[in-house]
């Protein structure tokens, strides 16, 4: 992993950066200063940060930087120095794949759905407890679902959350995370999706997970995480060809942010082959020609 600041970050990355470039703070949640000799400044919304600036996050902060046409996303307290932070990314150019269209249920999600309504999954679930007077995870993850499915994202979250908090259910917490998004609650999005380490999720959902997972890692620059997380993913997890074909390009992505376009040029072109006219297919072949 290239580590280019003290605290963990989020970049989001779409052009060149120089040291030239105009920067501001665009959103903001908790705090965030500017060290002005001895002391710290607070900025607010729509101050400008000069490119030598240091800046110091905290309360749970969350920011969100604009550089340029580009957006650059803190989100753990500690230093930065934007110096350092524009300069890290600088090499590096991706175009980033529709999050939203990640973890729609698909035909794997449908099969998975009667597979458990037919008590494939029976041994596992309870269906009400009478010492608690609660359902298990798995009703509150179904309920979830179908509500997700239904673009009813509030309803959806309390069912994830519950499940998350009275099971430690890792599928509530990941589609909980997928709420948060979808509700544009940033700091929330992150933060579940951080806490799911995907060694307790079910099969069908794994996929999903690593896309969501692997764009978390490569937009902190952590790009042999990301390219672990989806080596290992693809050797055998249940994936729809949509699915293989954006954990190919994101793949493509980690291998390019190593170094090794050799490597970035398969995994482009196995993206792009599984579909040229899709979304992601574009983006692999526009991948390939940059390479």
């Amino acid at each position: 992993m290239k580590k280019i600041l003290i605290s963990s970050l989020i970049l989001i990355v779409s052009l060149t950066f120089s040291l030239s470039a105009e920067n501001s703070l665009d959103y903001l949640e908790g705090v965030l200063e500017m060290k002005s000799g001895s002391s710290w400044t607070e900025l607010y919304i729509g101050d400008d940060i000069p490119a030598n600036a240091v800046l110091r996050l905290s309360y749970d902060g969350y920011a969100e930087i604009l550089v340029d046409d580009a957006m650059v996303t803190l989100i753990n307290d500690g230093n930065y120095s934007m110096s350092e932070l524009i300069g890290g990314v600088s090499g590096f150019s991706n175009s980033s794949i529709d999050l939203k269209k990640k973890l729609t249920l698909n035909t794997e999600y449908e099969k998975w759905q009667q597979e458990a309504t037919m008590g494939v999954r029976g041994a596992e679930q309870t269906t009400f407890d009478m010492s608690t007077s609660m359902e298990d995870a798995f009703t509150y993850l179904n309920a979830g679902l179908e509500l997700l499915s239904e673009e009813n994202y509030e309803d959806a979250l309390v069912n994830f959350s519950e499940g998350w908090d009275f099971f430690e259910d890792e599928n509530c917490l990941l589609f909980a995370a997928v709420c948060y998004e979808a509700l544009g609650q940033k700091r929330d999005y992150a933060r579940s999706l951080q806490k799911v380490s995907g060694e307790y999720l079910d099969e069908e959902f794994q996929a999903a997970y690593a896309i969501r997972k692997s764009d978390l890692y490569l937009r902190s620059l952590a790009y042999q995480e990301a390219v672990d997380l989806l080596e290992h993913t693809l050797s055998g997890a249940r994936a729809s060809d949509e699915e293989v074909q954006k954990m190919q390009y994101l793949l493509g992505q980690g291998f390019w942010g190593l170094g090794n376009r050799d490597s970035a040029r398969k995994a482009f072109n196995a993206s792009k082959s599984v579909n040229p006219s899709s979304e992601t297919g574009k983006l692999a072949g526009d991948a390939l020609k940059s390479l």
